[in-house]
């Protein structure tokens, strides 16, 4: 990339417990990716462009082992 987008925004991590729904909502940052947890769900966005590139869910039977998918 040769020079920022206009619309590229700063993300800080994030943590949030939501009283009226029970949910928990997350936002990380790594050189890559911006992740949006809700509950244990992820959605990734390339950092770049804001480009959605997929989710990922925990699974159960391997412990922190992610699966993830594009949609």
């Amino acid at each position: 990339m040769t020079g920022a987008p206009e619309n590229l925004a700063v993300i800080k991590p994030f943590s949030y417990d939501d009283p009226e729904t029970g949910d928990h909502v997350e936002v990380s940052v790594s050189p890559h990716y911006s992740k949006l947890t809700i509950n244990k769900r992820e959605y990734y966005f390339i950092r770049e462009t804001g480009e959605f590139d997929g989710t990922a869910t925990p699974t159960k039977e391997k412990g922190p082992v992610l699966i993830f998918s594009r949609e």
